[in-house]
């Protein structure tokens, strides 16, 4: 007889997020982490979102090209990031889909509401509720209105180092901006109102980097060191960063190992920001966190870990 087939997973990604040379330059390159899934005997089936169309008949149905991929209870990584709205409804429609059938949304690995699997505001409510150091954060509102987060900004903390404006829901440092006086944050808020992407505005802070922990079972496993280069601000090795091995102060792992606990999270990749006054609640990632930046022998480590936990998500054992 034949030997049963591997776990399947279809990866669901957004090319239209990137230049189409920059998208055929991924391509060519190939990618590690398909590399990884491969050869411990995941099959992994790259799917663009645009040919994907939710609905239902009735059970949930995720139809491509006439076929349903939800029919045979396949693993789903969702690329959910995006600065289009348009494309932002639709991974929402593939997201909702996918958790209302007995698929594994691989990228959600946390229990409690949808945003908090991408809302940074989300994020820090949930990390605030515990006790542990977050900035202050204002969104921006919409049109019109946007101005009104300037006055709460001047009201709630006054920056003599500047501010960073980020979007709620985005991922890899894209649209972070560092600005120095109010007056240039008056005009990026100016730039932002007509558009439909979700920003916080956040004091900056003096920083030697950020760690990445991660953490699996509630343990943490590996720490990534990100720093920016000399001038820079952005620590993201995808925004010219660089990443080295650290020893985590013992605080960020407590702080780490903590939030996946109360997330319930096997799996999760906690970014800290290092400041003169001790580190700082960034972000969380699931599985979509980048692990290839880690140096040996922790990158193994890592995708260890992350195989292991894909795989008992889907109820099978991972090959040797």
């Amino acid at each position: 007889m034949p030997p049963n087939p591997g776990p399947e997973i279809i990866w669901i990604s957004n090319p239209d997020n990137y230049d189409p040379v920059h998208h055929r330059q991924l391509r060519r390159e190939g990618s590690e982490r398909l590399d990884l899934f491969e050869s411990h005997g995941i099959q992994v089936t790259m799917v663009h979102s645009c040919d994907v169309v939710p609905g239902w008949n009735g059970a949930p149905r995720l139809w491509l090209d006439g076929q349903d991929l939800l029919a045979k209870g396949r693993g789903f990584l969702v690329s959910s990031w995006t600065w289009n709205p348009g494309i932002a409804q639709q991974l929402q429609a593939i997201t909702r889909t996918i958790r209302a059938s007995d698929a594994v949304l691989l990228t959600d690995g946390i229990t409690g509401p949808e945003g908090l699997s991408t809302d940074k505001l989300a994020m820090y409510h949930h990390a605030g509720s515990l006790g542990l150091p977050v900035l202050p954060a204002v969104t921006v509102p919409f049109g019109r209105y946007a101005r009104r987060a300037l006055a709460a900004v001047r009201r709630e903390f006054p920056s003599d180092t500047g501010y960073l404006v980020k979007p709620r829901e985005m991922a890899m440092g894209f649209g972070v901006l560092k600005v120095d006086t109010l007056e240039q944050l008056s005009s990026t808020v100016d730039l932002l109102a007509p558009g439909d992407l979700g920003c916080l505005v956040q004091p900056y802070r003096q920083n030697d980097g950020d760690v990445r922990v991660y953490v699996r079972g509630g343990r943490q496993v590996a720490a990534l060191l990100r720093s920016p280069k000399p001038g820079n601000y952005l620590a993201n090795v995808s925004q010219g960063g660089s990443g080295s091995l650290l020893q985590a102060p013992p605080e960020v792992t407590e702080y780490s190992e903590q939030l996946a606990v109360s997330l319930d999270a096997d799996y999760l990749c906690v970014d800290w920001l290092l400041t003169p006054d001790g580190p700082v609640f960034n972000e969380w990632m699931t599985v979509s966190a980048a692990f290839e930046d880690l140096p040996e022998p922790d990158r193994s480590r890592v995708g260890e870990a992350l195989v292991d936990h894909i795989c008992r998500r889907l109820g099978v054992v991972p090959d040797a």
